[in-house]
């Protein structure tokens, strides 16, 4: 169950979706990858792998061939999913490091429908329930102040500047 409020991040106007449970996997559904598939278990469960990524098959293809092999991991979760491999036009998910914006890298170095579908943040002290911030516009700048408001560390990925 969703619930949906308008909120503000600074002029950073914002759709915030409010869990209603912790447990990550509503997450993992929401953002569109299989549950029970180790390859994600890491996914919405860390302090980094936060942002669910729809990924085209350009930013697919750059992520394997600059040291970040997402494009082939989110391939392989697709099939996983839905029982065929994703086509040259599908979007497949994958939970993003938040820590160095490689979404919204990806989604403004190509234009293949890369974007951000959501950011997740688990529940925290005077929060007990995890939220997903959506309708974040998928430039770095943006992604940086959700990540600065939520106090997520920046890190490096690489092929990512």
């Amino acid at each position: 169950v969703l619930v949906m409020t308008p909120r503000t991040l600074g002029a950073l106007a914002l759709l915030t979706v409010v869990y209603a449970s912790t447990n990550v996997d509503e997450a993992v559904d929401v953002c569109g990858l299989p549950r029970g598939y180790w390859p994600t278990s890491h996914c919405f469960s860390d302090r980094t792998h936060r942002t669910c990524c729809m990924l085209g098959p350009e930013a697919r293809a750059y992520a394997d061939a600059s040291g970040n092999p997402i494009g082939s991991a989110s391939s392989r979760a697709f099939h996983f999913k839905h029982g065929v491999a994703p086509n040259q036009t599908d979007l497949t998910p994958w939970c993003t490091c938040f820590g160095s914006l490689v979404c919204s890298y990806y989604a403004g170095r190509f234009n293949d429908g890369t974007h951000i579908k959501f950011i997740y943040a688990p529940p925290a002290p005077g929060r007990s329930q995890g939220m997903a911030v959506a309708g974040v516009p998928a430039r770095p700048e943006c992604e940086a102040r959700v990540r600065e408001h939520l106090e997520v560390e920046a890190h490096g990925t690489p092929g990512v500047d």
